[in-house]
């Protein structure tokens, strides 16, 4: 048997809550319950939270048979009367975290597992959320400055390059009992210092942009590429193809795509199929 909770939140609260659920592809129930049985596996003290009064959401979910069992043990010790009251607690204090941090959290089993793999240098077999399976030499787990999401930095052994995989994608991690030697102490360090998803260290873009693709590129600072060199208004970015690509796209007609060819075909091709869409 399961036990009904009805919690009444701040309506800011919720949303992060409903925003969570759909990001990490996490069913309400398993999020909800899976945020009580860290807290109270962690020993539960009382929380100073504050909470906004003035507009309110009401959150149901089910505590499951494995909460279920110690849960009325759990509310006697720590002397908790009003149950509406803890959850709001616990919910309002994990909504307060950021988002990487909240990932974090969530996905704590499998990022202790690439942790400890990292620290013992043991290659690791990961599965991810669409069925694909890789091995991997594991060397980071980092976030960018920007962006509010984690990531996977490793050497995926049959493609024999630098990747990085978004956490949120692996299904689950396997710990190999091979181990592995660091393949580029520098560039690692690199990648710590200033990490980007994109891997763009020494790779180039050349682009022009017009007046105000200029003023777009001052404003938008998420994955914006860095300057290598600028001449008038041609600039050269260190930039890997698929940064260009995911920053660039907001530009349309205010970035020409210069060199490499190849980048500036792809952009060449999207604007065409673009182009064909609003002749229909």
């Amino acid at each position: 048997m399961e036990k009904k909770i009805r919690v009444t939140l701040p309506k800011r609260i919720a949303e992060i809550l409903e925003s969570d659920i759909e990001e990490f592809f996490i069913k309400k129930n398993t999020l909800l319950n899976y945020l009580y049985e860290e807290y109270a596996k962690e020993g539960y003290t009382r929380l100073e939270v504050e909470v906004d009064k003035s507009e309110t959401s009401v959150i149901q979910f089910n505590l499951n048979k494995k909460n279920l069992r110690g849960y009325y043990n759990f509310l006697e010790e720590n002397k908790i009367q009003n149950e509406s009251e803890f959850f709001r607690e616990i919910l309002s204090d994990y909504s307060e975290n950021c988002k990487k941090k909240r990932e974090l959290f969530l996905f704590k089993e499998k990022v202790e597992r690439i942790n400890d793999s990292i620290a013992e240098r043991k290659l690791i077999k990961v599965n991810f959320r669409d069925g694909k399976s890789i091995e991997v030499e594991p060397y980071l787990i980092e976030s960018s400055k920007l962006e509010v999401a984690n990531y996977l930095f490793c050497y995926n052994l049959k493609e024999k390059l630098w990747k990085n995989y978004r956490i949120k994608y692996i299904d689950s991690v396997y710990t190999k009992n091979s181990n592995f030697k660091i393949r580029d102490i520098d560039f690692i360090q690199r990648m710590k210092e200033d990490f980007d998803p994109f891997i763009s260290f020494g790779k180039k873009v050349k682009i022009r942009l017009t007046n105000s693709g200029e003023n777009l590129f001052k404003e938008l600072q998420t994955n914006r590429p860095k300057v290598i060199q600028k001449n008038l208004n041609e600039y050269i970015l260190e930039c890997s193809e698929e940064k260009a690509k995911r920053y660039f796209s907001f530009f349309l007609d205010e970035v020409e795509i210069l060199e490499p060819i190849e980048l500036r075909e792809w952009f060449k091709n999207k604007y065409k199929k673009a182009l064909e869409q609003y002749k229909k």
